[in-house]
């Protein structure tokens, strides 16, 4: 089965071009991806999809540990909804500080997340890791 990267080139993809395709883990990682940078109602016809992430954002009254209990559940129930390709093993999030100073901001937030789980129709082993810059929360 072919899978479809992300952006789209319509042209390629309308020549028969072979560029736009990817591999099962390449695609999955996409979704993932997708869902983790998606607020919930931001897709009229699905809007479940996407995570609380975008929720919390300017949240100043929730302690660290709640964040990444909220957010790592709201991950966990959305890949398992939008990822049928994915039997969901692990969700992990900790979310880190940050003192970037290139960018004259304030101490800022870095969520890292790990997704482990397997491949529904080969059952190989699958490992997603992104980090994602959030921007400050107390505590």
């Amino acid at each position: 089965m072919k899978y479809l990267k992300y952006p789209v080139n319509f042209k390629s993809l309308l020549r028969g071009s072979q560029e736009n395709f990817c591999k099962i883990e390449e695609s999955i990682a996409y979704n993932i991806m997708m869902i983790v940078t998606t607020s919930f109602g931001e897709i009229p016809e699905t809007p479940q999809y996407g995570t609380i992430i975008w929720d919390l954002e300017f949240n100043q009254h929730i302690k660290k540990r709640d964040w990444e209990d909220l957010v790592r559940k709201s991950l966990f129930e959305s890949i398992t909804e939008f990822e049928k390709r994915l039997v969901l093993s692990e969700v992990t999030i900790s979310l880190d500080e940050i003192d970037d100073k290139e960018l004259r901001s304030s101490i800022r937030r870095k969520a890292n997340i790990i997704v482990k789980g397997s491949i529904v129709d080969s059952s190989v082993p699958f490992n997603f890791h992104t980090k994602l810059n959030i921007s400050p929360i107390s505590q």
